[in-house]
Parts: C-alpha cells; sequence; structure tokens
C-alpha cells in the first residue's frame, strides 16, 4: 500500500490545502514558521482508525465548517487479491479515495468508480423488484416485500428461511421453477451485498495506512529502569526490536553465561551500527544489566556517561534513531511523520538525520517537516513540497516550487543549493544548470540517472521562462557561472533576450530545446514515447505529475533507455553539450 496524496479541509489554519501528492519514499514539506506544517502533520494522524479528530482541530475561522481529511491509497497486487476475496467482487482500480470527517465517519469517496457503479445498482434493485413481484404472484402469503432491499443481508437471511419453509409444500411440477426464481433472487440479494459501500469500506479499513508523528521524542532513554518494565516502555522495547534484544535472556533465573552473552550481542550490535549514524564523537551506546534492572550508559572513548549527561541533541538523535527504525521494521502499514528532524543538530548530523531517512524510506513512507537547508538535499527537489499560508491568513495550500513562494519560504531551499554549490565536489563552480521549471528539472534528473552521466550537474528550477533571470541574478551574486536550458517556444526566446540583455549572458551557456524546432522539453520525445508516458493533448494529467512518476520508475528501475530510443538520442544530446560547457568548452 502506498498513500498517493491527501488533502486537509477546514483543519485548524487550512481551509483547503488542495491535493498534496507524496513522494512513494520520501516527501519533505518546508514553510516559513506558522505556515501550518505542524497542522498538516497532525491532521494525517488524525485520519488514523480508532482516533477521533481532534477537537481543537475545528477553526475559529468559522464554526460552522467540519475538518476533513482524504486520502488516496494504491493498492498491490497482493492486497487487491486479498479485498476482492471476502468482497466477492473484483476491483476496477487499485486506487481507493478515503475521507474522514469530524469527528470519526469515515467514506469512499470514489465507490461507484472502484466496485460498482448508480446505474448497475439500479438495474439489479429493478429486476429484484420483479422477482419478488413473481414470488408472490406464484406463492400465497410470501412474507418478503421490495422495501426488504433497502437491507440486502436481511433480505439473503430471509430468503434463506423461506426457501425452506415454500419448497416442500410445493407440487411438484412447480418446485423447480420456484427454485430458480428463489436461487436468482438470493444472487441478486449477494449483487446488491457486495455493491454496499459499508463493507466495502470496513474490508479497506483494514488496509488504511497508519501515520505515526514524531514530534520530539520526548520518551528519551532513560539512566535505568527495573527489567520488569523494560519491555511494557516504548523506547525500551523499540530498543528490542532494532538490536533484537531478548529480553527473556536477561531474566534473574536465567544462567549467567546466557546473559552475558546477550548482553555482548547488544552492545557488539551498537558499536557497528549506531556509529555509523553517529560520527560527531567516538560514542556509542552501552547496555549492563544486574539481577534487578537494565543501565544505559553512553560510551564515549574510555569514559560512560547516563544519558542524561549527554546533549539534549544527542539523546534526540538516539532517540530518533530508535524509535523510527523499529518503525520502519514493523509488519504494518505505517507513514512515519516528523515534525522538525534535527531541530537540536548541528549541520554534520542533520545530514546522518538525511541519511537515516533514506536508508529506512525502502521500507515506509516518510513526511517531515523542516526549516534546516541540511535536510533539504538539492539533487532531490522533486520531493520538496512549499507550505504556503495564504495572505488572508487562515489559507494554508500545499504546493511545488512556484513564484507564490515568499522569500522566508524559500530561504532553505536556496541556502542548500548555494551550499552544495559553494562548497560542492566541483572548484570551478560552473555545475549550476538552470531550467525553466519543475517538470524540465524532474526530466533532467531522470534522464541524468538513467544515461548514467558522471559530470556533476546541479539542476536549479525556476518557476517559468520569466524568473530564470531572478534565479540567475541570485546565482551571480554567489559568485557562480550558470548555465540556461529553456524551451524552444516564444516564452523561453524572450528569457534568452532577457538574460542576455539585464545579465549579460553569453548565449553560448544559454540551449533551447528542442534544438532544430520550437516546442519544450516533453517534444524531446518522439509522438508514440509520448503516447506512452501519458503526455497526449486528450489526458489532461499534469506535465509534472508525468515527470514525476517517469523519475519514481527510474529509481525503481523499472525504465530503461532503450525503451525511448528517440529521448535517448536528444538527451544524449543535450548532455554532451551541457557537459563541454561546464568543463569550459564552450563549443556546443
Amino acid at each position: 500500500m502506498q498513500v498517493v496524496r491527501f488533502k486537509i479541509k477546514n483543519y485548524k489554519s487550512i481551509e483547503d490545502s488542495g491535493w498534496c501528492y507524496l513522494d512513494k519514499r520520501i516527501t519533505i514539506l518546508a514553510g516559513r514558521n506558522e505556515a501550518g506544517k505542524t497542522a498538516i502533520l497532525e491532521a494525517l494522524e488524525d485520519f488514523n482508525i480508532n482516533k477521533n479528530i481532534r477537537e481543537e482541530a475545528k477553526p475559529i475561522w468559522n464554526e460552522k465548517v467540519i475538518p476533513e481529511i482524504e486520502i488516496e491509497i494504491e493498492l498491490n497486487k497482493g492486497e487487491k487479491r486479498e479485498i476482492e476475496e471476502p468482497l466477492g467482487s473484483k476491483l476496477n482500480k487499485p486506487n481507493i479515495y478515503i475521507t474522514k470527517k469530524f469527528p470519526n465517519q469515515y467514506t469512499i469517496s470514489n465507490f461507484d468508480e472502484v466496485i460498482g457503479n448508480q446505474k448497475n445498482l439500479e438495474k439489479i434493485k429493478k429486476e429484484a423488484e420483479s422477482l419478488i413481484h413473481l414470488l408472490t404472484s406464484k406463492l400465497q402469503n410470501f412474507p418478503i416485500k421490495p422495501e426488504l432491499l433497502k437491507n440486502p443481508q436481511n433480505l439473503l437471511t430471509t430468503l434463506n428461511r423461506y426457501q425452506l419453509q415454500f419448497i416442500p409444500n410445493l407440487q411438484p411440477q412447480e418446485v423447480e421453477k420456484i427454485k430458480q426464481d428463489f436461487e436468482k433472487l438470493k444472487q441478486l440479494a449477494n449483487n446488491l451485498i457486495d455493491l454496499n459501500p459499508n463493507k466495502f469500506l470496513e474490508i479497506i479499513k483494514r488496509y488504511l495506512p497508519n501515520f505515526i508523528l514524531f514530534k520530539t521524542f520526548e520518551d528519551i532513554l532513560p539512566d535505568s529502569i527495573p527489567i520488569s518494565q523494560a519491555q511494557t516502555t516504548p523506547i525500551i522495547s523499540d530498543l528490542g526490536i532494532v538490536t533484537d534484544f531478548d529480553f527473556s535472556k536477561i531474566q534473574p533465573t536465567i544462567d549467567m553465561a546466557v546473559r552475558a552473552k546477550e548482553k555482548e550481542k547488544i552492545n557488539l550490535k551498537f558499536r557497528e551500527e549506531y556509529r555509523e549514524f553517529w560520527t560527531q564523537d567516538n560514542a556509542h551506546l552501552y547496555v549492563d544489566f544486574d539481577s534487578s534492572n537494565i543501565y544505559f550508559l553512553f560510551k564515549e572513548g574510555e569514559h560512560f556517561f547516563k544519558p542524561k549527561m549527554r546533549s539534549k541533541g544527542k539523546q534526540w538523535h538516539f532517540a530518533f534513531y530508535v524509535r523510527v527504525t523499529a518503525r520502519s521494521v514493523e509488519e504494518t502499514r505505517n507513514v512515519i511523520l516528523i515534525d522538525e528532524p534535527g531541530l537540536f543538530l548541528h549541520a554534520k548530523a542533520q545530514k546522518e538525520i538525511l541519511k537515516k531517512l533514506k536508508e529506512i524510506s525502502s521500507n515506509v513512507q516518510i513526511i517531515y517537516t523542516t526549516h534546516s537547508p541540511y535536510l533539504i538535499p538539492s539533487n532531490e527537489l522533486y520531493r520538496l513540497r512549499l507550505v504556503i499560508k495564504k495572505k488572508e491568513d487562515r489559507g494554508t495550500v500545499i504546493e511545488k516550487i512556484t513564484a507564490k513562494a515568499d522569500k522566508e519560504t524559500l530561504s532553505p531551499i536556496l541556502t542548500a543549493i548555494g551550499e552544495d554549490l559553494s562548497v560542492g565536489i566541483r572548484v570551478d563552480k560552473k555545475n549550476s544548470i538552470v531550467v525553466e521549471g519543475y517538470s524540465d528539472y524532474l526530466w533532467l534528473i531522470s534522464w541524468r540517472n538513467l544515461l548514467n552521466i558522471d559530470e556533476e550537474l546541479n539542476f536549479i528550477p525556476a518557476v517559468g521562462g520569466g524568473s530564470t533571470v531572478h534565479v540567475g541574478s541570485i546565482l551571480f551574486g554567489w559568485g557562480l557561472e550558470p548555465v540556461f536550458v529553456l524551451d524552444n517556444d516564444q516564452q523561453g526566446k524572450a528569457a534568452r533576450k532577457k538574460l542576455e540583455k539585464e545579465l549579460g549572458i553569453g548565449s553560448e551557456r544559454i540551449l533551447l530545446i528542442p534544438f532544430d524546432e520550437d516546442g519544450e522539453i516533453e517534444d524531446l520525445y518522439s509522438d508514440e514515447e509520448k503516447k506512452k508516458l501519458g503526455i497526449t493533448s486528450k489526458n489532461k494529467k499534469s506535465k509534472t505529475i508525468v515527470a514525476h512518476q517517469f523519475l519514481q520508475q527510474v529509481e525503481r528501475k523499472e525504465v530503461r533507455p532503450e525503451d525511448f530510443p528517440q529521448a535517448k538520442e536528444n538527451f544524449e544530446k543535450l548532455f554532451e553539450q551541457l557537459t563541454n560547457i561546464v568543463k569550459g568548452n564552450n563549443h556546443a
């Protein structure tokens, strides 16, 4: 199961967030303070089964509106088969839209599309009504009325009971036909049960995600804890999941040699694994125990410290490592939500947090909020969503990088790009490439991976041809020498003139694509390849969504360059020119 997207309405500061599409692994929510980032995570947490939407979610700006959260999930093939069996019906599509309204009311928004439709339902009811009238005319005192169709399960139960009552009293010549009518009516009742949204909803609830929200990880590691309480204390039980800590082997009644072996196993695991994600100093967790208690210490060199003696950052980092790792290996449909990870950590430690998140995201989806540029990887901006508060001060919306974002919202993003470019791999700083839009950025990232381009090329998305001059001026201010890739259309040509006039960019550093004809980046694909991708005049799906889906297929190694021969040739030519420019050849 994957969460494809979500939408939040009338929840705290959020009037209508709009649809927020999620990356299949990590989605980053960036925005200024008070924009509504935390409210988004809380709303997703409130979506959970057996949890009411919190009372304080009701917006103060309109007491009449009702908070609601809608998500779209995509079932995998196994889950789809599992649902179809008890449902007794095939699913037309694996994508299900579920809405939860305050306080705890769930509905399937696209039930008709997935399993049935109103026309089909009415057709079955009419056929059932006709059979009821027919049986009534044939059988005296036939007790079933058409009103019973409102509850198809009761109809089926009643039919089974009265079938036994009436059939034995019929004349032999009547039995066969009446039996057929009963069986046909029972089949129609079963069909109505299958088309019942409530039955479908109850089955789907078993497959809904479990959103787990981590804020400040307040349940940090204690200095010690009684052995008898260890498995009921969340962070200690999670420690057992992460390290395979077998609490049964450290009970006072267990042989000393068995207890000692278990202690050595645990401490060895932490030396090898935890230190991989904490490189700030030579430290690791050390576990000890006696007949009554388990003791926790941080070993730094030759010295031992109780957890509460160490910094807030180290305590948070350890809690993060244990709690998040444990959630990622559980056999449940977890989606991990983290509010401002690494808030207490410096830059290097934050990058280690990002490394850990990438590792576990192969098992669970992750959504986190951040202000920090160190948690916004500049080569993965496709994972980024901006949380923007509208001017009327009550509407939070979620968008990709757009011109609507203010300087404070974009600041960590620009800083992230600047960090990588100014202190990064290349000394000559000629590897920044401004592209016209977000979909252009996604296509180029995808083909850079597909073609195994070795040259370090840092793509930076603008928000349309007109904004490239603004992005370019920022990069020049950092002492960089950007290259520009624009669509070969009216807007792109106008942007080229503006870049040449206002920034003095030489024409050799501005590429218009396609090279030999008017068009845009999608025209690097042949018509047949566009159709294969879903880019057609009839398909209204956003180009950004198509590009994002393509990138995810590339990441999962579901696409080969040979699958798109025309695009392969064109993108190879483009990357050849870009590589020549950033190397300083300037003879593209």
